[in-house]
């Protein structure tokens, strides 16, 4: 870190924010935001002219270091691009592209790993990075740090509507690619009944709590039921809870939005909980739709077992909030954990998570459904029985079952064969990990 005791005596720092290569970005105690930067970036941005308006900067020495720092006041944002602004509004998406274009004038490196000065409309390099496009920083910033592009992403979700998007290709040149607009025909449900191989249980929950609910909305609000309640599958890995939902959603058909912790996970104070309203909000604009929740225990875990952390208490606190309102406005939520014991009990209570379905390890009549699902258009040598590879496959997961008709279709294929031999059905499953027996502590009979 850059700021060390006596370096910044008169100036409160209350958390580093941000740190990358030569700057950093740190919250004072009065709400403000401090950026540091060492000298040698410093001087690249000097040498080209990127100051064309007024030098913001400070200089502060320290021992034989030269450090240079600008602290903007709370009403003004100072962001790494590569962050993002998680509520960005029309007039900040507008500023931002127009800044971007400002710049151009004095360089031509790539802004994607840079820090944006809001209050003087400076977006400055770090000059780590030569191959990312204004395309690409405009929609990693506008949409919260996603990787995606200004031209190819909808943004309609977030805070700008047409006229926008509009103004910012105006400004910056780049043209959007227009996607189509959903209809009601286009987001119609499907007649045909939802199937999933291998879990019959699961199949028929789906059916009967969410797509016939969806199906004849009219029959169920008669009888009290608005739309379909949140779900909870939990289980050990590899028991096929996220393929369900996969399938459920591909199904549907509906808008999805996901919550894990490559779309929300934040090293800034605050920004976690940010984000995880955005997507709410952005299910909420689109609904019908489907949020999906991964690993829910990472951000719903109990608060009682972290007393000390107030940002996970936050975080908590944001889904609390953000549940009800999405399940008042049409939004299906569906979470997933290896760790329901975990979980927060506030989260857990009916009204959240009406329907907590246990996925467990299936049965053999469940592995020989799957079985037959995924080898149904594949050659399999006459001496396979699948009823008998799935008593081998017993207590496995339906990962592991999958993986033994991969890995038998990769050996056969190796050896020359051309189909599934059952030899190569051999050799995959004593390529699955072996059960490893507990051995007991403590004092026994001899």
């Amino acid at each position: 870190m850059i700021v060390k005791e006596g370096k910044f005596a008169n100036i409160k720092i209350k958390a580093l924010l941000y740190e990358y290569g030569e700057f950093e970005i740190y919250r004072t105690l009065t709400g403000s935001t401090l950026l540091i930067v060492r000298n040698s970036l410093y001087i690249k941005w000097l040498s080209e002219k990127l100051f064309y308006a007024v030098n913001p900067f400070k200089q502060v020495d320290y021992l034989e270091d030269k450090y240079f720092y600008i602290i903007s006041p709370k009403e003004y944002k100072i962001i790494p691009i590569s962050i993002g602004n998680v509520i960005c509004n029309r007039q900040e998406a507008v500023q931002f592209a127009f800044a971007i274009k400002q710049m151009r004038q004095y360089t031509k490196a790539t802004f994607y790993d840079g820090v944006y000065l809001e209050e003087y409309g400076y977006v400055l390099p770090a000059y780590t990075q030569n191959n990312m496009s204004d395309d690409a920083t405009i929609g990693c910033y506008i949409s919260g740090g996603r990787s995606v592009h200004y031209s190819d992403e909808d943004f309609s979700p977030l805070c700008l509507d047409e006229f926008a998007l509009e103004e910012i290709s105006d400004i910056t040149g780049i043209a959007r690619n227009k996607k189509p607009i959903i209809t009601d025909e286009t987001t119609s449900y499907k007649p045909e009944k939802f199937t999933l191989a291998g879990r019959p249980e699961i199949e028929k929950f789906f059916n009967e709590h969410i797509i016939d609910i969806l199906n004849e909305p009219e029959r169920y609000k008669r009888l009290g039921i608005e739309f379909p309640s949140s779900v909870i599958l939990y289980g050990p890995p590899g028991c096929g809870k996220t393929y369900a939902v996969d399938k459920l959603a591909e199904y549907l058909g509906l808008p999805r939005f996901d919550i894990n912790s490559s779309a929300i996970a934040s090293p800034y104070i605050h920004d976690t909980a940010k984000k995880i309203a955005s997507v709410f909000e952005s299910a909420i604009k689109n609904a019908p739709s489907i949020i999906v929740i991964d690993e829910m225990e990472s951000y719903l875990s109990n608060r009682e077992t972290l007393s000390s952390n107030s940002q996970h208490f936050e975080e908590v606190a944001e889904f609390l909030r953000q549940i009800q309102e999405a399940q008042k406005n049409k939004v299906l939520i569906i979470a997933m954990t290896n760790m329901y014991d975990k979980i927060d009990p506030a989260i857990l209570r009916r009204g959240r998570f009406d329907h907590h379905i246990e996925v467990g390890l299936p049965s053999e009549d469940e592995i020989y459904s799957l079985l037959k699902k995924i080898t149904e258009k594949i050659v399999l040598s006459d001496e396979i029985s699948l009823k008998d590879l799935s008593k081998t496959l017993a207590g496995k997961t339906l990962a592991d079952v999958a993986f033994v008709i991969k890995e038998a279709g990769l050996i056969s294929g190796r050896n020359g064969d051309d189909k599934i031999t059952l030899s190569a059905i051999n050799g995959a499953v004593e390529s699955l990990p072996k059960e490893q027996k507990r051995r007991s502590i403590g004092f026994g009979k001899d």
